[in-house]
């Protein structure tokens, strides 16, 4: 990857395309659009850490940038309220000064979290739906019914003086949508005629041949799958997938089964969902308190957890730690999900920890308990038949989507397709698209509600640890340069030596070592550091092959 330029050169004439988080991986979307100098962001979202980043379990994209264009970035529009678009809004609401459009449903979301935040009052909210237009200096916004795992997506129509841009966000053709508006075919195929300048798209599941299914089959198989069953059900799903939700409800009062919801942010978008009047049958939830009481039969219930998340109502429960649930022989875990890539290890984690406790799981391997909210690639064919983009820029995906992307716009016969990195800015037009520059970009971690870079020492000494252990130890040096006989040290990470007695092993060689130092030299706490990691390591290698990290406290008295 190129170095990124230490002095910015923004661009002035043209449009532009660049994304700081998106593209070669899954979440953490976010996408700017420059035009004559003025900019748009579309969707600012968070990512699962993975275990590159020991002890985290949230990411969000770097943009610094919007520091250098704060003052011309017009708007950020939020697509649709997944986490992965629209949950690191709150983590950088200070450096945000344009107003921020988003759905009524995706709006309720995005204010919970800044309540979190208590900056609810910081943010300029203004809401939008399919039907709506936004005039900007530069730019004039308009918006696409789709269908998707979440009430009220859209795909953004971006007008220019130098043409027409479509940015899909996430999406697939659903014929029979549960909830909300109809996919509008309609507006995506008068992009036809419109001499579409560039498509910027889905890309999640572009390597799956056929189409996707709909959010109607999951409710009927849901409602046999209940019938099968008579101990308790436990079901885990994504919390914004309102309609998945109202299957399981629907499905349960059809079996005679009363539903409890378990985990707050499961509490959290339920409510949000009926202050937008998403839904009709979210009423009557038992509370906590009252599982205990209900026959298993009777029972089921939908909690939070789907992706093994250490803090979810799911994983307390498999561990027998939550104070109302302790799930028995027979009773039954559904995960109407998908593994999001990074999470397969905490998922099939939990899965053997269920069925080793001999609890039941159905998986979408199992049954039709799941599908996905995105396109399949003969969806994503039919968008670029009807469209017929000049440009193709694949995003929202690893890279092995963004390649089968690629491969499918190529097929489609689009001039054009180029697949970028985060933090390439492409220029689209005038003339033909250039990359014109490579502008910083990356990750942060987020620790509590704080943000540190991702490369952070911290992070880095995690890392460290975790691999070859860390051993502290205590030196005491006197004014005349003698050392102290009691050093101590303590191993965290490493095996006991049984071999050898370490301390003992250490003050030999560390004194022999010191006596030959001369009066600058033992002076010198950097140097006397450097000499005891040397030497542990050196005993610590010999023995057991590792190479620990050393701290080393000098109390001088």
């Amino acid at each position: 990857m190129n170095n990124p330029n230490t002095d910015i050169k923004l661009p002035k004439k043209g449009i532009y395309f660049l994304s700081l988080g998106g593209i070669g991986e899954i979440g953490a979307n976010c996408y700017l659009y420059c035009c004559d100098g003025k900019w748009i962001m579309i969707d600012l979202g968070l990512a699962f850490a993975d275990e590159k980043y020991p002890g985290i379990d949230i990411l969000v994209p770097n943009i610094d940038l919007i520091d250098e264009i704060a003052d011309n970035l017009e708007a950020i529009i939020i697509s649709h309220g997944h986490e992965d678009h629209a949950g690191a809004l709150a983590f950088f609401i200070d450096k945000i000064k344009c107003p921020v459009y988003a759905s009524g449903f995706a709006s309720s979301l995005i204010e919970n979290r800044l309540k979190e935040f208590g900056k609810l009052d910081q943010i300029n909210l203004k809401l939008i739906n399919a039907d709506s237009k936004i005039q900007l200096k530069n730019f004039s916004i308009e918006f696409i019914a789709t269908t998707h795992s979440i009430p009220e997506p859209c795909s953004i129509i971006i007008n220019t003086s130098y043409g027409k841009l479509l940015h899909t966000a996430d999406w697939k053709i659903d014929p029979n949508p549960l909830m909300g508006k109809s996919f509008d075919f309609k507006s995506f195929k008068n992009l036809n005629d419109q001499n579409l300048l560039a498509l910027i798209g889905d890309s999640t599941n572009a390597d799956i041949p056929g189409s996707s299914q709909s959010e109607s089959d999951v409710r009927s198989e849901l409602f046999n799958v209940f019938s099968r069953y008579n101990k308790r059900i436990v079901t885990t799903c994504f919390s914004s997938n309102i309609a998945r939700i109202e299957s399981i409800v629907l499905a349960a009062k059809k079996n005679n089964r009363k539903v409890a919801l378990v985990g707050r942010s499961m509490k959290k978008t339920i409510e949000s969902a009926i202050n937008n009047n998403l839904g009709k049958n979210f009423s009557n939830f038992i509370d906590e308190d009252e599982i205990p009481s209900i026959p298993r039969e009777q029972l089921v219930i939908i909690c939070t957890g789907s992706q093994g998340e250490k803090r979810s109502a799911l994983y307390r429960i498999a561990y027998n730690s939550h104070k109302n649930i302790h799930l028995e022989n027979g009773d039954l875990v559904i995960f109407s999900s998908r593994d999001i890539p990074g999470n397969e290890k905490l998922i099939n984690n939990l899965k053997n920890l269920l069925i080793s406790q001999k609890i039941e799981i159905i998986t979408n391997e199992d049954d039709l308990v799941h599908v996905s909210g995105h396109g399949y690639a003969d969806e994503i064919k039919k968008m670029y038949d009807w469209t017929r983009p000049y440009i193709s820029i694949p995003v929202h995906g690893e890279y092995k989507h963004l390649v089968a992307h690629s491969k499918l716009s190529q097929a489609c016969q689009v001039p054009f397709t180029k697949i970028l990195e985060n933090g390439k800015c492409l220029k689209i037009a005038p003339e033909e698209p250039e990359i014109y520059d490579f502008f910083k970009t990356g990750k942060m971690i987020v620790e509590g509600k704080n943000l540190f870079d991702a490369d952070s020492d911290f992070i880095k000494d995690r890392r460290k640890f975790s691999f070859e252990g860390l051993l502290l130890l205590s030196l005491v040096i006197h004014k005349d340069f003698s050392i102290d006989k009691d050093i101590k040290i303590s191993i965290n990470g490493i095996p006991k030596i049984k071999s050898i007695d370490l301390l003992e092993t250490f003050k030999d060689l560390f004194v022999q070592s010191y006596l030959s130092l001369n009066i600058d030299q033992k002076s010198s706490d950097s140097i006397i550091s450097a000499l005891t990691t040397k030497i542990i390591r050196k005993i610590i290698k010999d023995e057991i092959g590792k190479k620990p990290e050393v701290k080393t406290h000098i109390i001088r008295l």
